[in-house]
């Protein structure tokens, strides 16, 4: 019976937004055009090779090997070694890159369901080319404010994964290795998955722009905006609001606010990627059987822990 009310909502919320769709279709879809532009300028060129590459050293064993070294620096949490291949890649990458590896080596047999969980508390972060070029150098006009950005955003996830993964119960064995496939497919396999899976990102954020847009036109989202306008700017309000659904519009909108705050606002919606970036992992983590609830929520502590690590930086330097 639940169930039957929950699918009911759902299902009368989105008729709702179809008949919105209707009366104003040029307003929407210039919004869907917005999030599709920002997704072919910014997330395509920056996401699309590091998918293809990451996917061939999957498919090759290529992290099966690396986890050996690495275990050392994963033990602490009680992670496999793999954890730090992941990531490194998730570094270099940015959302979601971390957690379709997770997904691969789940897919593979090369991780339990139980460590995938732990592993995508940590492998998952946003790039450096966004943090610096796109938050940094284009919204906020400064280097600076990009690298302190970028280094609260990065110690806040390893601050709460070392802090709270200790303690967490120990992990059965990891399954048995697989031995690496045979190559002659893998390219392909690779290139086509990765086209797939970025076709799905560009996807997430043009729904994302236009519910964002649907939302504040039924003033779902002022009594988000109107508790934060209590202690912030109008401008600042807004981005928080629009940060909790899509991160990018969000960052936008504190780099232009002006606030004191606007800085570590953004290393909260950031790290904490809002709606749309979580829909997005957790639509590769739920494969590999990781629970949305935990992460949602360790993601959230993260964003705190980025806005006070920011706050921290801006004081000292």
């Amino acid at each position: 019976m639940a169930k039957t009310k929950k699918y009911a909502a759902i299902s009368a919320a989105v008729l709702l937004l179809i008949f919105m769709l209707a009366l104003s279709p040029a307003r929407y879809a210039a919004a869907c055009m917005e999030g599709l532009s920002l997704w072919a300028k910014a997330v395509l060129p920056a996401l699309f090779p590091f998918f293809i590459l990451t996917a061939i050293l999957t498919k090759l064993g290529a992290a099966e090997k690396l986890a050996d070294k690495l275990t050392p620096l994963t033990r602490r949490c009680k992670l496999p070694g793999i954890a730090a291949y992941c990531f490194l890649m998730s570094i270099l990458s940015g959302y979601p890159v971390g957690s379709r590896i997770i997904a691969d080596l789940a897919a593979s047999g090369s991780i339990t369901p139980a460590q995938a969980g732990r592993m995508s508390v940590l492998c998952s972060t946003s790039g450096p080319m966004f943090l610096l070029g796109s938050v940094g150098s284009a919204m906020y006009c400064s280097a600076k404010a990009g690298a302190i950005l970028l280094a609260a955003h990065l110690l806040a996830v390893l601050l709460v994964c070392l802090l709270c993964l200790p303690f967490a119960k120990p992990l059965p064995d990891s399954p048995p290795k697989k031995t690496a496939p045979d190559a002659d497919n893998i390219l392909h396999e690779s290139v086509s998955g990765a086209v797939v899976s970025i076709l799905c990102v560009g996807g997430f954020i043009a729904a994302f722009y236009v519910l964002s847009l649907a939302l504040s036109d039924l003033y779902i989202l002022w009594p988000i905006e109107h508790f934060f306008g209590l202690f912030l700017p109008e401008q600042a309000a807004k981005g928080i609001a629009a940060g909790l659904l899509e991160a990018t519009h969000g960052c936008a909108l504190l780099a232009a606010s002006g606030s004191p705050l606007a800085l570590p606002l953004t290393a909260f919606a950031v790290t904490f990627g809002g709606a749309c970036i979580l829909a997005q992992q957790l639509g590769y983590l739920k494969s590999a059987g990781v629970k949305a609830g935990p992460f949602i929520c360790m993601k959230a502590l993260q964003g705190v822990a980025a806005f006070l690590l920011c706050w921290a930086l801006i004081a000292i330097f």
